[in-house]
C-alpha cells in the first residue's frame, strides 16, 4: 500500500466532545502554524488542538521528534515524508466553555470538569521556534499587534529568521503607497512586504540582526548581513539604523554611496529622502529607505536580468551594477540571544 495514501479514521471523545479524525501520512498542512508543542504523543497532539477551538483547524505531527504543529488553516497541503497531517471533524455541541476561549487562549478542563480559558504562549519571533521545524508560515505574537502570521526561514544560516520581504518572480507590484507598505502586502509564500508597522513592533522586542540574500539568473548568490538593526515608529517615518556589516559582496546599506542607515522610509505618496529635486520612490518605482537615491533597490521593478534601464530594477550596485535586475531577493531579521 502506498504510504502517502494510507489513512486511518478514528472516533473517540476528548474534552467531552465527540469527533472523528483522519490521519494522512506523507503530507503536511502549509499553515499558518499557530502553536508548536514538543515531545508529546499523537493523541495528546490532537488534545492540544481541541483545547484551542478558536484557532485549530488541524495538526501536523512529526513522529521522529514527537513534534506537534497546530494549524489555523487546512486549505493548503504539501508533500512531506516525515509528517502525518490529521484532519479533525468535530461533531456535536461539545464543551461550550471551551468555545468561549479567545484566539490567544487555550482551554483547560480539570478533573472536576471545571473549564478555564488561560492565556496561551506563542513565540515572539521565528528564533523561538524549534530548530527541527521546516521553513514556512508560523504564528508569532508581537507587542501591540498581537497574533500575526510570518514566514520563518529555518534552514539558512542556522535558521530562526523572520522574513519581511521577498522577490522571486515579479508577480507582485511593489510600487505602492505609504499605507500599503505600512500594513504589508502580497503573499507570504511568494512575493510580499511584511509591513513596516509589524516590522517596527517586532524589532522593538530586543536586539536583532539583518540578512539579505540575492540571486541572479546565472544561479549565483550573494548575501549581506548586519549584526544590529533597529526601526523607529511611524512618527519617525520608520527611520532605520544599521551597523556591523559582513557578507560576500560589498556594503550598500552602511557604506559610501547612498546608504540607508539613518534614512526614513519613502513611498510614491510620501517623500522622505535626501534628494533636493524629485522623489526617489517615484523616479525608481519603489518604496524604500531612499537616500539620494539608492545603492540597492530590492523593491524595484522585476526586469529579469540585463537591462538598459538605469537603477529601476531589483539592483545591487556592488555586485551586478544598476543595469542588472536580480532574480531573487530576501530580507529577514533574527533576534540575538
Amino acid at each position: 500500500m502506498d504510504v502517502t495514501a494510507f489513512r486511518i479514521i478514528v472516533s473517540t471523545i476528548l474534552f467531552y466532545k465527540s469527533y472523528s479524525f483522519e490521519v494522512i501520512h506523507g503530507e503536511r498542512y502549509e499553515g499558518p502554524i499557530v502553536s508548536v508543542i514538543q515531545t508529546i504523543g499523537r493523541h495528546q497532539c490532537i488534545n492540544e488542538c481541541l483545547s484551542r477551538p478558536a484557532l485549530c483547524k488541524g495538526v501536523n505531527y512529526k513522529r521522529e521528534y514527537l513534534l506537534c504543529e497546530i494549524v489555523s488553516s487546512s486549505e493548503k497541503i504539501n508533500p512531506s515524508a516525515e509528517y502525518v497531517r490529521i484532519e479533525l471533524n468535530q461533531m456535536g455541541v461539545g464543551n461550550l466553555d471551551c468555545l468561549s476561549c479567545l484566539p490567544n487562549e487555550r482551554c483547560l478542563t480539570l478533573s472536576s470538569n471545571i473549564t478555564y480559558c488561560v492565556k496561551d504562549s506563542y513565540p515572539k519571533d521565528c528564533r523561538q521556534l524549534s530548530s527541527e521545524l521546516s521553513s514556512g508560515l508560523y504564528g508569532i505574537f508581537i507587542p501591540v499587534l498581537g497574533h500575526v502570521t510570518a514566514f520563518c526561514e529555518m534552514e539558512v544560516d542556522g535558521g530562526g529568521w523572520t522574513v519581511f520581504q521577498r522577490r522571486m518572480d515579479g508577480t507582485e507590484d511593489f510600487y505602492r503607497t505609504w499605507d500599503e507598505y505600512k500594513n504589508g502586502f502580497g503573499n507570504l509564500t511568494a512575493e510580499f512586504w511584511f509591513g513596516n508597522e509589524k516590522l517596527y513592533h517586532l524589532l522593538s522586542q530586543g536586539t536583532y540582526e539583518l540578512r539579505m540574500d540575492m540571486g541572479d539568473f546565472d544561479d549565483q548568490t550573494r548575501f549581506v548581513k548586519y549584526s544590529n538593526i533597529s526601526l523607529g515608529n511611524e512618527t519617525s517615518k520608520y527611520q532605520i539604523s544599521l551597523s556591523g556589516f559582513s557578507g560576500s559582496i560589498g556594503d550598500c546599506f552602511t557604506g559610501t554611496g547612498n546608504p540607508i542607515d539613518n534614512m526614513k522610509f519613502s513611498t510614491l505618496d510620501q517623500d522622505n529622502d535626501n534628494k533636493t529635486l524629485g522623489i526617489c520612490a517615484v523616479s525608481f518605482t519603489s518604496g524604500w529607505w531612499h537616500n539620494r537615491c539608492h545603492c540597492a533597490n530590492p523593491n524595484g521593478l522585476y526586469l529579469a536580468g540585463n537591462t538598459t534601464i538605469f537603477a529601476k530594477g531589483i539592483t545591487y550596485a556592488p555586485w551586478r551594477t544598476h543595469y542588472y535586475s536580480m532574480k531573487t531577493v530576501r530580507l529577514m531579521v533574527r533576534s540575538l540571544v
